[in-house]
C-alpha cells in the first residue's frame, strides 16, 4: 500500500483474543446462540459466516467478515469505552462489500476496548475484545488548548452538532450541506472552494466572472458553531468548482495548476479518511484565513488521506500579514497520519511545478503539528512561510518519514520549530533548511544516505541533539549540543521556546519520544502513515465457533484461588499485545515499568523472566505455537 519500505505485522503487533458470537433465526424464529471462542471445542459450524481480521487504531476501528453482504445489513452497534449505533448515512458509507468479505469501519471512538454487534438478515452478529490505540497529540497544535483541534473533542470523539459529508466518487457532486440559515450548497468541490464563490457581483474575489455555488457556506458553517467532518471513502478524484488551471476562474490563478479547495474563514473542520484506501486524487486543499473575519481560520484537521496526482498543493494552511502583522493568523492545524506521493503534471502551469507544488505547506499562523505523515518523492515538500518576512511560531514536525525527496524538510522562515522522532531517508537535496531567524530544535531524528542533512542561511539556527546520521553527505551544520536544556545563540522571536515551560511542552516532557534512533522505522511501520491492517492492532480469530445452548442457573459462590491468565502480567485479565509490550520495557530496563504479575510472564516454565519468555509471548500472539 505505501513506501518502499517493508509493511509487517511485527510478532509484537499481534493483538489481543477476542470472542465473536453469532446468533441465527431458526425458521421458527426461535434464536440459536452460536459462540466464537478461542480454543472451544466445535460442536456446529454455521456455514460461511466468520470473521477475517478486525483491529483498532488512532481511534477507529474495523472488522471484516465474511458470509455477510452489505445487502444483509440492518444496523450496527458498538459499546465500550464509547457506545454508539449506525444511522442510514452511516451504514451505508461505513458498511462495504470488499473482496476479503464485507468490511466495517467506526471512526470517531475513545481510547478502549470494543464489541461490536452486525443486525442482519441472517440473524446477530458480535465480535469483541478489539482494542483501539489513542492518537498521539504531542505537538504545538494542542499546546495549552482542550477544545479539540478539528472536529473531534481530545477524547477521540466528535463533538457536539458536527456535521458529517461522506464523499465518494460517484457522489462528490451531489452531496449537500445546510447552515442554520437555510443556505444548502449541493457538491464537495462547492462546499469546500470557498475562493470560487459568487460575492455578489457575479464575480469571484479575484475578478473571475465564472463562480460557483459556494455562497460562503463554510464561513456559514464557523458562524453556526457547527463543527465539519469530511470523510473520504475510497479513491475520490477532482470534483465540480475547485479552482481551475491556469485562470482566475473558480477562484483561481495564473500560474497555478488549479484543482484546490481553498476554503475561507473555516473553523474545527476535519478532513479523514475512512479505512485503507482513501484517497484524494488529483486535487488539494487550502484552509485560509480572511481579515474580515480573524477569529476563523482555526482548528483544522487532516488525517488517514493518501494524495496521489496533485497539482498544485496537497494541503497548505494560509494566515493574513500586513506588512509587519499577522492580522489573521491560521491556527491549530493539525495533519498527521497522511501520505504524500510526488505528482508528474504533463503540462505545468510553470516549469518548477511539473512535480506539482508544496505537499503540505504552512504560512502567516501559528500552533501548527504535522506528524506521522509518509512523503516521497517531493521536490518542494514543506514551506514554513512564504518569504523571509512572513510570521510564524510555534510549529512541531515529528515521526514524519521523508523517503527519495529533495528539499524543504521543513524550509522555515522566522519560525521556531521542534523537530524529533522524524526519518530522512535518500533526502536528495536539503533536509532541515533554517532560514530568516527561525531556529530549529532537532533531537532524535534519523538520516540515512542524505546529501546535505541541513543547511542554514541568513540568520537561521539548528540545534541538534542525539540526531544520527547513516552514511550521509553532510551531516550537521547546526550546533550539536550534548544536553537538551543547553542553549544556543539564535534570532528567533523565542530564542528560548525549547527551556522555557511556558513556551513550549519540551521541558516539562509532555510529548512522545522515543530515545533510540534504530528504532524509528519500525515504530513508523506501525505508527505512521494511514490505515492499513498491519498497522492495526488486530485480533487473533479462532477459526471454529461452537453451538451453544442458553443455561440459566443460580450464581453459586467458590472460594477457589483465583484464576491466573497465563502471560497476563499486566493483571487486566487478558493475554494480549499489552504483556508483549510490558514485558519488553521491563527487559529493556524501561524506568516505571510494573509487573503486575510476573510469574504469569514465565511461559518457559524456569522460575525465571527473560527474553526467552518474550519470543515465546510473541509466538503465542501470533498463533505460532501451541
Amino acid at each position: 500500500m505505501r513506501k518502499n519500505i517493508i509493511k509487517k505485522c511485527s510478532a509484537i503487533a499481534a493483538a489481543a483474543l477476542i470472542t465473536s458470537a453469532f446468533t441465527a433465526v431458526g425458521g421458527n424464529g426461535a434464536k440459536l446462540s452460536y459462540i466464537h471462542t478461542a480454543h472451544a471445542e466445535t460442536t456446529t459450524v454455521i456455514e460461511g459466516v466468520k470473521t477475517e481480521s478486525a483491529g483498532g487504531w488512532n481511534e477507529m476501528l474495523y472488522l471484516v467478515v465474511s458470509g455477510i453482504a452489505h445487502s444483509d445489513v440492518t444496523g450496527v452497534s458498538y459499546s465500550g469505552a464509547s457506545n454508539g449505533s449506525f444511522s442510514a448515512e452511516d451504514l451505508k458509507y461505513l458498511v462495504r462489500d470488499t473482496d476479503n468479505g464485507l468490511r466495517v469501519d467506526i471512526p470517531g471512538l475513545k481510547a478502549g476496548n470494543y464489541t461490536v454487534t452486525l443486525t442482519t438478515s441472517k440473524g446477530e452478529f458480535t465480535e469483541s475484545g478489539i482494542s483501539v490505540s489513542a492518537q498521539d497529540r504531542s505537538g504545538y497544535a494542542h499546546f495549552n488548548y482542550t477544545d479539540g483541534v478539528g472536529a473531534y473533542t481530545d477524547s477521540g470523539e466528535l463533538k457536539p452538532d458536527a456535521k458529517v459529508i461522506y464523499v465518494t466518487d460517484e457522489n462528490k457532486d451531489t452531496v449537500s450541506v445546510t447552515s442554520k440559515d437555510g443556505t444548502t450548497v449541493s457538491g464537495i468541490g462547492n462546499i469546500l472552494n470557498s475562493a470560487g464563490q459568487d460575492t455578489g457581483d457575479g464575480t469571484c474575489s479575484n475578478g473571475s466572472t465564472v463562480t460557483n455555488t459556494n455562497s460562503g457556506i463554510i464561513k456559514k458553517l464557523a458562524e453556526d458553531g457547527t463543527p465539519l467532518v469530511i470523510r473520504i471513502v475510497g479513491n475520490v478524484t477532482a470534483p465540480y468548482g475547485l479552482t481551475a488551471y491556469n485562470t482566475t476562474d473558480f477562484g483561481g490563478l495564473k500560474g497555478d495548476n488549479g484543482f484546490m479547495a481553498r476554503m475561507r474563514s473555516g473553523k474545527d473542520i476535519t478532513i479523514e479518511g475512512i479505512g485503507t484506501d482513501a484517497c484524494i486524487n488529483g486535487w488539494g486543499i487550502h484552509f485560509i484565513c480572511e481579515e474580515a473575519a480573524p477569529e476563523f481560520g482555526k482548528s483544522f484537521e487532516v488525517r488517514n488521506i493518501a494524495f496521489r496526482n496533485v497539482p498544485e498543493d496537497a494541503v497548505g494552511m494560509e494566515g493574513v500579514q500586513v506588512n509587519g502583522v499577522v492580522t489573521a493568523s491560521v491556527e491549530r492545524c493539525w495533519i498527521h497520519n497522511n501520505e504524500f506521493y510526488v505528482p508528474n503534471i504533463e503540462k505545468p502551469a510553470e516549469p518548477d511545478k511539473k512535480q506539482g507544488d508544496g505537499a503540505c505547506d504552512f504560512k502567516r499562523g501559528q500552533y501548527f503539528t504535522n506528524s506521522y505523515n509518509y512523503y516521497e518523492g517531493y521536490h518542494k515538500t514543506n514551506l514554513v512561510g512564504a518569504n523571509d518576512s512572513n510570521l510564524q511560531y510555534n510549529i512541531s514536525f515529528h515521526h514524519n518519514y521523508w523517503k527519495d525527496c529533495a528539499a524543504r524538510g521543513p524550509m522555515a522562515r522566522q519560525a521556531n520549530i521542534h523537530i524529533y522522532n522524524n526519518i530522512y531517508e535518500h533526502q536528495t537535496d536539503v533536509g532541515q533548511d533554517s532560514r530568516a531567524n527561525s531556529y530549529f530544535f532537532s533531537e532524535y531524528n534519523l538520516f540515512e544516505n542524505c546529501d546535505d542533512c541541513t543547511v542554514i542561511k541568513s540568520g537561521g539556527a539548528i540545534k541538534s541533539f542525539n540526531d544520527a546520521f547513516v552514511n550521509c553527505e553532510h551531516q550537521t551544520t547546526g550546533t550539536v549540543v550534548e544536553s537538551k536544556t543547553q542553549a544556543i545563540s539564535n534570532n528567533n522571536k523565542f530564542p528560548d521556546f525549547d527551556t522555557n515551560e511556558s513556551l513550549s511542552y519540551i521541558p516539562t516532557g509532555n510529548y512522545v519520544l522515543e530515545t533510540d534512533t534504530s528504532k524509528l522505522k519500525a515504530n513508523f511501520e506501525v505508527d505512521g502513515g494511514t490505515m492499513d491492517e498491519n498497522s492495526t492492532s488486530p485480533v487473533i480469530i479462532d477459526t471454529d465457533p461452537v453451538v451453544t445452548e442458553p443455561v440459566v442457573t443460580d450464581p453459586v459462590t467458590t472460594d477457589t484461588a483465583p484464576v491466573i491468565v497465563k502471560g497476563d502480567i499486566n493483571g487486566d485479565d487478558m493475554f494480549n499485545i499489552s504483556d508483549a509490550v510490558v514485558l519488553q520495557k521491563w527487559l529493556i530496563a524501561v524506568p516505571d515499568t510494573h509487573l503486575e504479575n510476573w510469574k504469569a510472564g514465565d511461559l518457559c516454565d524456569d522460575d525465571e523472566l527473560d527474553v526467552f519468555d518474550l519470543c515465546l509471548m510473541k509466538k503465542l500472539l501470533i498463533g505460532e505455537t501451541d
